[in-house]
């Protein structure tokens, strides 16, 4: 008897050490695809660094006026003048298709014959 309880508990022991060997293995993977992820942070981060000042040198004003001036004659460019600002009344409604009462109570809304108080918004 005491024979075969020695045996149950080394049979015990031994698929402890192989559970804990496991989770060992599992463990130094995990750490090594951690490792590996923030190695990839990091190559990203610097990717980005490099993309941001990459930005910074093409959107500077003196290169941006080079550019313009270059390419003026194929994107027809002019300067732009005092007169092309315009009054926000200016701007046209944009239409409603298939609704007319909504069509009209924008319609009087715009002509201010309609107010709207702050609690109705």
């Amino acid at each position: 008897m005491r024979r075969w309880f020695n045996l149950a508990l080394l049979a015990a022991m031994l698929v402890g050490a192989v559970m804990t060997y496991q989770l060992k293995l599992k463990t130094e993977e995990a750490a090594g695809e951690v490792a590996r992820l923030h190695q990839e942070i990091d190559r990203e981060r610097g990717e980005i660094a490099l993309l941001r000042a990459e930005l910074s040198l093409l959107m500077q004003p003196g290169r941006m006026q080079r550019v313009v001036e270059e390419h003026a004659d194929h994107f027809n460019l002019v300067p732009f003048s005092p007169d092309q600002i315009g009054a926000i009344e200016e701007i046209p409604l944009r239409t409603i298709s298939g609704d007319d009462d909504a069509r009209d109570a924008l319609a009087r809304l715009a002509a201010g014959e309609i107010l709207v108080s702050e609690g109705e918004r």
